[in-house]
């Protein structure tokens, strides 16, 4: 299974946050923190994380616990929560699609006009 996405913060202290979520997680033996990348220079007034990694089936749920603590994260303003599009892939149950939006984790199932990124 696949899992690719990313996280749009509204404020350096949400990157930062989530920064301390990525490097504080593991999911068993082995550290997937290497699956979040973060760009060193920011364009304009964006910050943005990435996230990018295969495991075997069940390694979606540990990687869902850590997008809700995300998608949970303090809001700087009235409304400016993160916001994030994470498509999982996977061989057996086929592909839904994750999104980050007003302090929740949705799961839905992805559209078909991305299926061709399974191909």
């Amino acid at each position: 299974m696949s899992i690719c996405g990313w996280v749009d913060c509204c404020e350096d202290e949400q990157l930062r946050l989530l920064r301390g979520i990525a490097a504080a997680e593991r999911a068993g033996e082995r550290d997937y923190r290497g699956g979040w990348t973060f760009p060193t220079e920011q364009p304009m007034w964006g910050r943005v994380a990435f996230f990018a990694a295969d495991g075997r089936a069940g390694y979606e749920d540990r990687v869902r616990e850590v997008l809700e603590r995300v998608a949970a994260l303090p809001a700087v303003d009235q409304d400016d929560r993160v916001r994030g599009l994470f498509r999982v892939s996977h061989e057996v149950d086929g592909a839904t699609e994750w999104r980050l939006r007003r302090g929740e984790l949705l799961c839905v199932p992805a559209p078909p006009e991305y299926d061709y990124l399974d191909e």
